[in-house]
This record gives C-alpha cells, structure tokens and sequence, in this order.
C-alpha cells in the first residue's frame, strides 16, 4: 500500500504534491478546529481550495464554493449558537455564553481534553456567580447547559468538517 502511494506521488509534479499535503494537513487541523477555539470549518475551506488547484483547474463549479462558504459560515455560527442556546436552556444569562467562552479558550491551554470540557463549565459558572449574583447551584446549572451547549456544537462542526471533506473528495 505504500508503495502504490509513493508511486501515485512520484507521478505528480511538486507543487501538486504539496497542494494535496497541505490540503491533508488542513483538513486535520480543521477537525482540530471543531474541538478547539479556532475556526475549523475555514481551516477545511482552505483544504478544499488546495486540493481543487492541485487536481487542476476549473474545479469545481461556482456553486461548489458557495455551498462550501456557507457550511463554513454556518459551522462556526452553529457553534456560538448551541453554545448560548444551552446555557439559555439551563437558566443561564449572556454573562453565562461569554464566560463559557473564554473558559473555553483558557481551557484550550490546559489538560487537553478535560480543559475543553471544564474550562467553559467554570466560565459560566464563575460569570453566573460573579455577575448575576446566582447562587452555587443555579450557577451551576447554567455552567452545566453551556458545557452541553458546547459539547453540541462541537459535534455540529467535526460533521460539517466532515461534509466539507466527503464534497471535496467526490
């Protein structure tokens, strides 16, 4: 199996060759992305761009890239969405969404996966606390519909990542 895969690269020419490894590379690092605080969905774009120079213009049609714009918009909208509408569902207030996501990307730092998973749990709960003056346990409810809130929209993008990869391989 290598060996064919060697032969199908020492058939390409160079810059193909790179196109179709960063294409690769992009396409991980946007299921990354889905976990991760950054925007996944666009780092995927970007690999469906490199993978459509590198097998040969004029691939695919127009409305392609559309289609592929607005799964890309809509993965990283989706995202901030479930995020609000579960700390909403649970009895969380704004101050809830916003310090579930800076937990989030404080936690993006710390013990990977638990950081994720914790970090935007004691976001809003620190926020419900501190700024709606809830007590412990409705702070925490509101912590804990944001984290589902969150887990929702994590698996909302690693789909449509995944969407995007299927459309850009057919």
């Amino acid at each position: 199996m290598l060996g064919e895969l060697g032969n199908w690269f020492a058939g390409l020419d160079f810059t193909a060759a790179c196109l179709y490894v960063a294409a690769a590379v992009l396409f991980i690092a946007g299921f990354a992305g889905a976990v991760l605080p950054y925007p996944g969905c666009f780092v995927a774009l970007g690999g469906s761009v490199c993978y459509a120079v590198a097998a040969g213009a004029p691939y695919p049609a127009w409305w392609f890239w559309v289609l592929m714009l607005a799964l890309a918009v809509f993965g990283t909208l989706v995202d901030n969405i479930t995020t609000a509408l579960g700390a909403r569902k649970f009895g969380g207030s704004k101050q809830a969404f916003w310090g579930s996501m800076i937990g989030l990307f404080v936690g993006a730092f710390f013990v990977f996966p638990f950081g994720i998973i914790i970090g935007p749990f004691l976001g809003a709960f620190v926020a419900e606390l501190h700024f709606q003056k809830k007590n412990a346990k409705d702070s925490a409810k509101s912590g804990l519909g944001a984290t589902l809130g969150l887990l929702a929209g994590v698996l909302a993008k690693m789909l449509i990542v995944g969407v995007m990869l299927i459309l850009t391989l057919l």
